[in-house]
Formats: C-alpha cells, sequence, structure tokens
C-alpha cells in the first residue's frame, strides 16, 4: 500500500509540474507564499477541527431509534462505523474487538455496535448477514459491506479491519499526511 501511494505521489507531482509549465499564470499563483500560507493555515484549521471531535470508545446502541440519532445528529464531517451483530458468534465477537481497537486509534471516527434483532432485520440476515458494518457521513450511507466473515474468516484482528475499510476508502491512512502539512510539521521539526 505504501509503494502505491508513493507512485501514485510522483505521478501526481509530474501532472502538477507539467500543469506549471504549460500554464505560466498559474505558476506564479502557486509560488505565491501569501496563497501558501493561507493554504497552510486552513489546513490546521480543518484538522483542528478534526481532532476536536473526539469519541474513543465503541457505542452499543439500544435500538432502532439510538441507531437513527447515532447517524443523523452528528456532525457532517464525522465518519460514522456501525456493526450489526449477533451474539454468540465468532466473527462478531472478533469484529467488536477490533472495533474497540479501532475507535481508540481513530478517536475522530464514530464507532458503534447494535443487536442485529434490535433494528429489525430478517432472520436469515441475523443467521447469514452479520457481522455486517454499515458506514455513513453526513446522514448518507457510504458503506454497505454484510456477511464479512466471508472476507475477514471468522478470526481477524484490528489490522485486518483497519486494511478493509482504509482499502474501501472509509478511514483515512494515518501513514498519509497531506504535503502541505507535512512540509509545515518538517519546519516545525528543523526550528528545534
Amino acid at each position: 500500500m505504501k509503494k502505491l501511494s508513493f507512485t501514485c505521489q510522483s505521478q501526481l507531482d509530474e501532472e502538477r509540474e507539467k500543469m506549471l509549465e504549460t500554464d505560466p499564470d498559474l505558476a506564479e499563483l502557486m509560488a505565491d507564499q501569501f496563497l501558501l500560507d493561507y493554504q497552510k493555515q486552513r489546513m490546521m484549521e480543518m484538522m483542528a477541527k478534526a481532532e476536536k471531535l473526539h469519541f474513543g470508545q465503541l457505542f452499543e446502541l439500544d435500538g432502532s431509534e439510538d441507531f437513527l440519532n447515532a447517524i443523523d445528529n452528528e456532525d457532517k464531517t464525522v465518519t460514522v462505523i456501525v456493526h450489526i451483530y449477533q451474539k454468540d458468534v465468532p466473527a462478531c465477537d472478533a469484529m467488536n474487538g477490533c472495533l474497540i481497537t479501532l475507535a481508540e486509534e481513530y478517536p475522530a471516527v464514530k464507532f458503534c455496535k447494535i443487536i442485529a434483532s434490535k433494528v429489525g432485520v430478517s432472520k436469515h440476515f441475523k443467521k447469514e448477514g452479520v457481522p455486517a458494518l454499515l458506514v455513513y457521513k453526513n446522514g448518507q450511507i457510504i458503506g454497505n459491506f454484510v456477511q464479512l466473515s466471508t472476507s475477514l474468516g471468522d478470526d481477524f484482528y484490528s489490522s485486518d479491519v483497519e486494511s478493509f475499510l482504509i482499502e474501501h476508502g472509509l478511514l483515512n491512512d494515518k501513514r498519509c499526511v497531506p504535503a502541505i502539512i507535512k512540509s509545515k510539521e518538517d519546519d516545525d521539526s528543523d526550528s528545534d
């Protein structure tokens, strides 16, 4: 995954260089220090806002009303991941353990779990569809994964679930820091 990130970054850099070579006005604008400082400041503000939204735990939802409130009453920038599970299903137990760990690692993401019978799913879904993850942002579903034991097995680790969610674009890879922020962090460490 890291190798692909580097490859994509270099291709992006090449495209940016070509664009700057063909449009001198854009090159001048991109080199403007005021604009670069503004971009850095704005990015830092957005990251600070994301850090203020702190969950850090796996929330148990007690019924369909809690389920709807967990999604609809959340800030539009927050990703809400809901695990639909059944008790005494090994893959569901593993998923709950993984989500507890991920909730601590991704405190800006709201992780929830709810027993399948409390959201009114069919008997077939309770037996064959769990564990299931539903992912929401701004009240809209952006990810829907059922019968995850098919792809993850019955015993898996939080790193497996994390990779799965990153691959599907539902969690941000913590190793990917915007270049504008990375250069700011490098500047700060140089001044020490």
